[in-house]
């Protein structure tokens, strides 16, 4: 995990699980980390993109969020979801986009809990591990063969599945579900436990 940390400290992108299964990602605050993010996920039309952070705390800087917002997100993060936010100017400028909202991540798994834990601070902008749509992988090994002369450093937990976030947007009156995915709603599903990871050194 200190190697993941110091991948991240350094601009590096990083290929790590997560309880929706594989995802790429940087430090948000990094300008050399998302430039690199940004370029590898040019090529595709449309992607979602969140900033993965360990509790509300450190979402202020990035994210307005209202008492009803919040009320609503506390009774369900941890866990795959991903919540759709007014963005502050910080996040907009640290982000380099002018979109009014930001994707917010409290994911729940071995992994980023352990990164949670040692970096409590850490901000990660983060993503599906794919560089094109048609894209899907479940085993770290053929991300490794596939774009492991891209990223810097793949987190290998063994084959894990591939369960897309519960996307909610909270930016209205009313909570908005824009996809629905692993997480459900409303309430939590039973998570499971993990063994620990392996690394994968980028090509």
């Amino acid at each position: 995990m200190r190697k993941v940390l110091e991948a991240f400290a350094d601009g590096q992108v990083v290929v790590y699980p997560t309880d929706s299964g594989y995802s790429m990602g940087c430090d948000a605050l990094s300008k050399k980390g998302v430039n690199k993010l940004y370029h590898m996920k040019r090529a595709m039309k449309k992607y979602l993109m969140a900033i993965m952070v360990r509790d509300f705390g450190a979402l202020s800087e990035f994210a307005k969020v209202e008492t009803s917002a919040f009320r609503y997100m506390k009774a369900v993060v941890p866990g795959p979801y991903t919540f759709v936010l007014p963005a502050t100017v910080r996040a907009r400028k640290i982000l380099d986009v002018n979109r009014p909202e930001v994707g917010v991540r409290m994911p729940e798994s071995p992994f980023t809990n352990t990164l949670f834990a040692m970096h409590p601070e850490a901000v990660i902008l983060t993503t599906a591990a794919k560089i094109k749509e048609e894209d899907s992988f479940i085993d770290p090994a053929d991300i490794e063969e596939t774009y492991g002369h891209l990223v810097d450093l793949i987190v290998d937990l063994g084959p894990l599945p591939i369960t897309p976030t519960t996307v909610i947007s909270l930016v209205g009156e009313t909570p908005e579900i824009l996809r629905e995915g692993a997480g459900p709603i409303p309430g939590s599903a039973p998570r499971n436990s993990l063994p620990g990871p392996r690394l994968w050194q980028g090509r």
